[in-house]
């Protein structure tokens, strides 16, 4: 999609539900039924916004997953168009060598490039090349184009920030707006990425953990070492042993990451993760990062680890703690609104499924329960890419029936605050 169609796409989002809102109003004001009016709005209001994200993809995607943490807030039909962005991955056209070619210059003398690239998104592409000793490489381009693409995807979005917070009342929306304009400016810088990259492979070279070496990065342009396997969008179709290998590997990489790097793997796109022929698992891709994070990895942990106790009111009190609930909330109101099931952790081994994933998410079946629990529940936002990786994981392991001794990989995870490196 063209920057000037990407735009205009987004740019009908505050003037078309602004309008229903508006007409709602009027409607009420002249005696029609106000809930049911502002009901109707509010649905056509949502589906105009996640069709809009999800049509633009890019930026906007991103933002929209972010969104969709919170669409239990949303009664059940209009959280599941919202959750549904979750489930949709970049896929866009390759764009011809001659547009890249003046980041393509940045290259060292020596690199071959294919010329047809194995992957696309909305800032950049993928290729597969040669470095000058003759190693396989993986080269990452940025279009010409992409600040202006995050630029004006980024004056839509905070345009549609009151729409938004009209929507989802209990969510400061400029904050969570702020957060993602935050990390996307880091996402354009790959020298950003190439840093991280380089000390996520230093903590896990001696765990088991593959990432790739990088050979060479300027703000535009990531050369990393190729690495061939299995993703985890085939592994369903592999052996039992195979995906139990994968999975266990992956809930480690997750939830020890923020005490051995002082950061988390924060892209749990299931092309990012390779299973290799001798079942080590290869973690690729590292523009989004969530630095400086531990506390939710040990939050989710410890919230796990209380539970199985019975200590409801350590949980509540670890909650607060983190200021993720208000003073007001009750013991009773916050395992509501969590629902944990500790199976997974009181089990020697736990078999992560589909149909495991999909009753966990049917807590908010009743409306007006949700938005009185969205009252009560605070997210900051930069809890949000850390809160991405961990669930994003589990659903990972889900797709793939995983069966994993997850107590014997979490322990140790929750027994303190971490400090991050």
């Amino acid at each position: 999609m063209g920057l000037i169609s990407r735009a205009a796409s987004l740019a009908t989002v505050p003037v078309t539900t602004g309008a229903r809102l508006a007409g709602a109003a009027t409607a009420a004001a002249l005696g029609a039924d106000r809930d049911a009016v502002y009901a109707k709005a509010t649905a056509a209001s949502v589906q105009t916004l996640t069709t809009a994200l999800a049509k633009a993809r890019g930026p906007a995607l991103k933002f929209g997953q972010a969104l969709a943490v919170f669409s239990a807030a949303l009664p059940p039909d209009q959280a599941a168009q919202l959750t549904a962005l979750t489930r949709l991955y970049e896929d866009a056209k390759p764009q011809p060598l001659k547009t890249i070619e003046k980041q393509l210059k940045q290259l060292p003398k020596g690199v071959d490039i294919d010329p047809q690239a194995i992957a696309a998104a909305s800032l950049g592409q993928v290729h597969r090349g040669t470095w000058r000793d003759g190693t396989p490489v993986a080269i990452k381009v940025q279009y010409s184009d992409a600040p202006k693409v995050v630029k004006a995807d980024m004056m839509q979005l905070r345009a549609m920030a009151p729409l938004v917070g009209r929507l989802l009342p209990t969510l400061d929306v400029k904050a969570l707006v702020d957060e993602h304009a935050s990390r996307l400016a880091e996402e354009l810088n790959y020298t950003h990425e190439a840093s991280w990259q380089k000390r996520f492979r230093k903590a896990w070279k001696t765990e088991g953990i593959v990432v790739p070496k990088v050979h060479f990065a300027t703000e535009t342009i990531l050369v990393t070492e190729w690495v061939d396997g299995t993703s985890f969008t085939a592994l369903a179709d592999e052996h039992a042993s195979r995906r139990n290998a994968a999975g266990r590997q992956l809930a480690r990489f997750c939830l020890w990451s923020p005490r051995l790097v002082g950061a988390t793997h924060a892209d749990p796109h299931p092309g990012n993760f390779r299973l290799l022929d001798d079942d080590r698992l290869a973690v690729l891709d590292f523009g989004s990062v969530a630095d400086d994070s531990g506390l939710f990895t040990h939050l989710f942990a410890q919230t796990l680890m209380l539970t199985t106790r019975g200590d409801y009111d350590a949980v509540l009190d670890a909650w607060r703690a983190a200021g993720l609930v208000s003073d007001f909330t009750t013991t009773d109101q916050l395992m509501e609104m969590l629902d944990p099931d500790d199976r997974p952790y009181t089990r020697e081994e736990f078999t992560f499924s589909k149909e495991w994933l999909q009753s966990r998410s049917q807590q908010f079946q009743d409306p007006v329960q949700a938005l009185q629990g969205a009252s009560r529940l605070r997210f900051p936002p930069d809890y949000l890419l850390e809160h991405r990786a961990v669930m994003g994981t589990i659903a990972l392991l889900c797709g793939i029936d995983a069966t994993v001794d997850f107590r014997s990989v979490i322990d140790g995870v929750g027994d303190a605050l971490p400090t991050p490196a």
